[in-house]
């Protein structure tokens, strides 16, 4: 055979894969929008109005388009909280939190003392500061709703279906079109998921709906218990319209038409604490605060014998919390969640905090 017909042959060959690589790899551009992580925004947003909004209350972000977790640094609270989110298929989003100057945490604490109203200790004051630079950030990163928890934060591990039946009543409460697809809706400012406890009235109005998962009445913790013995039907949820009277912020969903909203009220400060500037602005009318009661989220706490005081506590001045280390080894207790997600990733075991009555 001649050679340098041969030579001729598998440089035409070469051509050909060459340009076709060069064919292969333009089409694949094409195929995929530009603008890096903002685009994956847009295309889960798309991917959530496709799905019946039940579903995409289930998804890794439970409806919202990101969950935000609340957290000064890496510790426990988030390694378990990251363990609890992969054993029920969640996504968290942890926003740096910036350390506020001592001076400014002073001075915001200091708010409305001078004409007699109440102001937060110094371990609520900073609290209170990480809630609003965290609201900051979501309105500044153009999101268009998010749920923001604590990073010691727990639920069970049936919160997929808990949250299914949840949005299913939350649309029909709230009178949500159908051709409104999202999770939620959006007729609320605040869409109070986790919390420890909120009152209620004798008939009062809501959306009961049937969720066996939920704490059993006489093993529910916490000073709302008789509020549920005297007017919810054991083995039910309600959705109802938060008063006065809803306290905790454990995870709470906000969206880009209230986030400007609330923030405008709490960066008042002069209140006893974050949660509890938000209950009174429930109470008045001043926010639209849907909760579901009771609670689909709570907090995980180490036990008491470890030595462990949560940070607001430390910073309200009521003693040192002992080495973290210790907090990893040995299983605490979640009130009111039948089966924690964190016990049972970490430790194997339910831990529902004992039955109380405050």
């Amino acid at each position: 055979m001649d050679s340098s017909k041969t030579l001729s042959t598998v440089l035409v060959q070469k051509r050909i894969y060459v340009l076709l690589a060069l064919v292969v790899i333009t089409l694949l551009a094409l195929s995929r929008p530009f603008g890096g992580s903002s685009t994956y925004g847009i295309r889960s947003a798309r991917y959530l109005n496709a799905l019946p909004p039940r579903e995409a209350a289930a998804n890794e972000t439970l409806g919202f388009q990101k969950i935000l977790a609340l957290s000064p640094r890496p510790s426990w609270r988030t390694r378990g909280l990251d363990s609890a989110g992969r054993s029920v298929g969640l996504q968290f989003t942890y926003p740096t939190q910036a350390k506020n100057p001592a001076d400014l945490v002073t001075a915001f604490s200091e708010i409305g003392k001078s004409s007699g109203k109440t102001a937060p200790a110094r371990g609520s004051a900073t609290a209170w500061l990480y809630h609003i630079d965290l609201l900051k950030y979501f309105i500044m990163s153009g999101l268009e709703s998010a749920l923001i928890v604590e990073d010691d934060v727990d639920f069970d591990m049936k919160l997929k279906d808990q949250i299914r039946l949840a949005s299913d009543n939350i649309r029909a409460y709230t009178e949500v079109p159908v051709t409104d697809s999202s999770a939620y809706g959006t007729n609320w400012d605040i869409l109070w998921l986790g919390h420890c406890g909120t009152a209620m009235e004798p008939n009062n109005p809501g959306q009961r709906y049937l969720d066996e998962s939920r704490c059993k009445t006489e093993l529910y913790s916490g000073w709302s218990k008789h509020f549920l013995r005297d007017h919810l039907e054991e083995g039910h949820r309600i959705v109802q319209w938060a008063g006065s009277m809803t306290i905790c912020t454990f995870g709470y969903g906000v969206h880009k038409h209230s986030a400007q909203k609330i923030l405008n009220i709490v960066a008042s400060g002069a209140d006893e604490a974050f949660d509890v500037a938000l209950s009174h602005a429930c109470g008045t009318g001043a926010l639209r605060c849907l909760v579901v009661n009771p609670q689909i989220m709570n907090h995980y706490e180490p036990p008491k014998d470890t030595g462990y005081l949560s940070p607001v506590h430390v910073g309200d001045g009521q003693g040192e919390s002992a080495d973290e280390s210790r907090f990893e080894k040995s299983m605490g207790t979640t009130g009111n969640i039948m089966n924690s997600a964190r016990c049972q990733t970490l430790f194997g075991q339910t831990c529902m905090r004992p039955a109380s009555e405050i």
